[in-house]
């Protein structure tokens, strides 16, 4: 592909074949041309051609019709076979929070303990945060270790004076040195938190250095404050982050009043250049922490709306995560240890905080993960329509781990939509490291039921849950495909039945979280009057085998009609 502007026009039009834009028709700022244009419109028709003016899609057509629009300041792109799609929703991405910035240890992505160790001794250079200059990030892959759990000693023959805080790619589970423990006051008398759990040397009590779900507060309460600046830097390398891959909205779990911050100064000063629907959640991210006072918080959410910046949404946690024994689980694990897995709340308190979050306009977004935690949901959401009768908010279960047979037509019927991470449904070493031990091969082999959920009514949706995994697109609509590992083609497969199309996992990427935002009729698919948001690719991918879809780049993103990202650029 190769784009020019049209600072010749009479010279452009004629080596392209243009035709100066119709007396009675005002020409278009740029126009798309030569191009595998699919729009994901009702009928999932094929254009060649896209014109926009003032940030918006005025005509999907043929070339020769499009070419009509071009005038003397027309900015042409030439697609040259290569596909415009519409940009992509991530319905499910901590983008916009604690993506690693300069001064962080990043552990995103390594392979390996002697990699982690190599970045590591790199972190040692770091100038770190506060007057004890902690050495904070984090990324690691927990199946890196025996149980998930790294300990301490690793990090105190590194960092022997300063405190390490580094949280897991899950995001469930602290990374800490000895430092860190002792200016927490975290020891061998310290009880675990409600819903959290300090794993512990099992000769000594003593803390090993792994905390999970609400034990880490006990350490990142500690942390020193990072500064707007900070927060604002992590935010526009976030944004830039999801415009290289072709991401241009995206709904952001678990903002509350400081996190949001950073978001609101950059809307405010015109550089929000992402459509962000937040679900709010009064003390981040942690699990099962509401109480009360959760109404009076979101009934204030009017101050943060902004154009571009929505905040009708709220999140909340039914159970942790499989991993660790967290997940809520109809059958005990098969790790004898975790039984059933905790509930986070009881039905009655689901019911009252459903029933109520709808009233007030909500789009309620629920982690569940466990078929105990997700049939809690959806009771939630039967008790909340027989309270409320039907409603326009725009709610969904994500995660979506192991569903019930008999629970599986109820997100149809109940029009809660499924918001899954497509590049977990393949046997990568977290499912053959940690879920075949906790939950069995035959649970393990039923995770993640796209295909039988979609084939029950449910409204598909998609995200990466970036930075648990690869927040590019294409990675994850390849394995939803074919169910294996996208990045070598090869290796088991994870349950060939719950295999989707293609057409499927593009919609998830792009109208469906258009609805679920509440922005269909303005984006998620490639038709007039809509946003000009778009994903151009170099290739086709209906035109190759499944196994080559995430072979194909990321050429160029546009937002409101302006490039934000150029690979050929770079």
């Amino acid at each position: 592909m190769h784009r020019v502007r049209a600072r010749h026009p009479v010279l452009l039009a004629a080596s392209l074949g243009l035709v100066v834009a119709c007396a009675d028709e005002p020409p278009a700022d740029r126009v798309f041309v030569n191009g595998a244009v699919y729009t994901v419109d009702a009928e999932r028709s094929r254009a060649e051609a896209v014109a926009v003016r003032a940030g918006r899609i005025i005509r999907v057509s043929t070339n020769d019709v499009v070419r009509r629009l071009v005038g003397p300041a027309t900015e042409v792109t030439d697609l040259a076979g290569g596909m415009l799609l519409p940009g992509f929703h991530d319905s499910h991405i901590h983008i916009l929070i604690g993506v690693a910035t300069e001064d962080d240890c990043d552990l995103l992505r390594l392979a390996s303990q002697a990699e982690v160790e190599a970045r590591l001794r790199e972190c040692q250079a770091l100038p770190g945060y506060g007057p004890e200059r902690w050495v904070r990030g984090g990324g690691w892959s927990e199946w890196l270790w025996p149980d998930a759990n790294p300990g301490k000693a690793q990090l105190d023959a590194l960092f022997p004076d300063r405190p390490v805080y580094l949280e897991s790619s899950f995001g469930h589970a602290a990374w800490v040195n000895s430092r860190a423990l002792a200016l927490a006051g975290v020891g061998r008398a310290t009880r675990d938190p409600p819903d959290g759990v300090i794993v512990r040397d099992p000769a000594t009590g003593e803390p090993g250095g792994t905390l999970r779900d609400a034990a880490m507060l006990l350490v990142k309460h500690k942390l020193p404050p990072l500064t707007l600046e900070q927060r604002l830097a992590s935010v526009r390398a976030g944004i830039t982050l999801a415009h290289g891959v072709g991401i241009t909205s995206v709904i952001e779990p678990g903002l509350d009043a400081e996190l949001i911050a950073p978001v609101i100064a950059l809307a405010d000063a015109g550089e929000l250049d992402l459509r962000v629907r937040a679900s709010l959640s009064p003390l981040a991210w942690q699990p099962g922490a509401f109480d009360d006072g959760v109404f009076a918080f979101l009934e204030g959410r009017g101050q943060w709306r902004r154009p571009g910046l929505d905040v009708d949404s709220v999140k909340i946690y039914m159970d942790g995560v499989v991993e660790y024994g967290t997940g809520a689980l109809l059958e005990p694990y098969d790790d004898a240890r975790h039984g059933l897995g905790p509930r986070f709340y009881t039905q009655e308190q689901v019911n009252r905080y459903f029933t109520r979050f709808d009233a007030m306009g909500l789009a309620i977004h629920v982690h569940a993960v466990g078929d105990a935690g997700i049939r809690m949901a959806l009771d939630g959401f039967a008790a909340m329509r027989a309270a409320n009768g039907p409603s326009d908010n725009r709610h969904h279960i994500v995660h979506v781990q192991l569903v019930d047979p008999a629970d599986r037509p109820r997100f149809g019927e109940l029009g809660i939509a499924a918001t899954f991470q497509p590049l977990w449904t393949y046997p990568d070493p977290a499912a053959l490291e940690l879920d075949v031990p906790m939950i069995g091969e035959r649970r393990t082999q039923e995770m993640y039921p796209i295909a039988s959920l979609a084939k029950r009514g449910a409204r598909i949706a998609a995200g990466s849950d970036y930075f648990v995994t690869d927040l590019n697109p294409l990675h994850a609509i390849e394995a939803a495909v074919t169910r294996q590992d996208p990045y070598t083609n090869a290796g088991p497969v994870l349950n060939a039945g719950e295999r989707v199309d293609l057409a499927t996992m593009i919609a998830a990427y792009t109208i469906q979280g258009a609805w679920l935002t509440g922005l269909e009729k303005e984006q998620g698919s490639i038709e007039a009057g809509k946003r000009a948001d778009f994903v151009m690719l170099d290739r086709d991918l209906f035109a190759g085998p499944a196994s080559a879809i995430n072979e194909a780049k990321v050429v160029m993103t546009v937002f409101d009609g302006r490039t934000v990202h150029d690979a050929r650029a770079d």
